[in-house]
């Protein structure tokens, strides 16, 4: 039998912008069920090509997606091709309010943070997800001292900067009937106005990386499988009937997969302390 602590991976990272509940916990590990897509309804389009200067992002941002390829100008200069087996759903803009006691209280329910997230799925002719792939490009706004202070000191290349990696295995529609009002459910509100049918159960390969050496900025790319359709087992399956060797080989293979599903044609040295 799996033990539950075995189906998430201790993110040792600061809790700037989520929105979390604890679901198990002791003195070593806290689990977190991440509202990790943040989507908003205000997407006009869903062809592959798309021009994404119209968003509400600050004018001055250039980035565009043609042939599954992102182009970002600034905050990061970087471009990234998708696997050709996704394609683009389309931008929104989001932000992120405070909510949390690491924030100052003068700023908990202001929006402190903000950016773009762009989405690309692999779908079948019935419009059932497989898979997503999401590029979420966020910043600081510049009224608050605030930064990205992760650490990289065991984090691997990805092209020429470091990207910290985790993995997740949740339950996405439970979370966002708690949670109506954050990302997950909004992700999922997101996708099924456009007539696309998701899974409750998520399995997630996350990278992130800084968009800018004043660390005020960030880069992070998702990648998602729907857990039965991928594996066979629900979330209570694994924890009930899957060996920790056999998780631990499901795990890996999602890491693998997430791997394989980009790649970073170009970008920019950041030189961050």
């Amino acid at each position: 039998m799996l033990d539950k602590k075995s189906l998430y991976v201790q993110l040792n990272l600061p809790l700037k912008h989520i929105d979390f509940k604890i679901k198990f916990m002791n003195r070593h590990l806290i689990t977190l069920c991440l509202p990790f897509l943040l989507f908003t309804c205000n997407q006009n389009s869903s062809t592959e090509e798309e021009s994404l200067s119209k968003t509400e992002a600050p004018p001055s941002f250039v980035r565009t997606v043609n042939n599954n390829v992102l182009v970002s100008e600034e905050l990061p200069a970087i471009e990234i091709k998708v696997e050709d087996s996704f394609k683009y759903i389309g931008d929104f803009y989001f932000e992120i309010i405070a909510n949390s006691d690491e924030y100052e209280e003068d700023q908990i329910g202001k929006a402190v943070a903000a950016g773009n997230r762009y989405v690309f799925a692999d779908y079948d002719s019935d419009q059932k997800i497989k898979r997503l792939f999401i590029v979420q490009l966020e910043g600081f706004l510049p009224q608050f001292d605030l930064q990205y202070n992760y650490n990289f000191a065991n984090a691997d290349f990805i092209g020429k900067n470091k990207y910290r990696h985790n993995t997740w295995f949740y339950n996405s529609k439970k979370n966002a009937e708690e949670n109506p009002q954050n990302e997950g459910a909004k992700t999922r509100e997101f996708l099924e106005e456009k007539g696309f049918v998701l899974e409750d159960e998520f399995m997630m390969s996350r990278f992130v990386g800084l968009a800018s050496e004043d660390r005020k900025n960030e880069i992070i790319l998702f990648y998602l499988e729907m857990l039965k359709e991928t594996t066979g087992f629900t979330l209570q399956e694994l924890e009930d009937s899957v060996s920790k060797e056999e998780f631990n080989t499901i795990r890996q293979a999602l890491i693998e997969r997430s791997k394989r599903s980009f790649t970073i044609l170009k970008d920019q040295t950041l030189n961050y302390q």
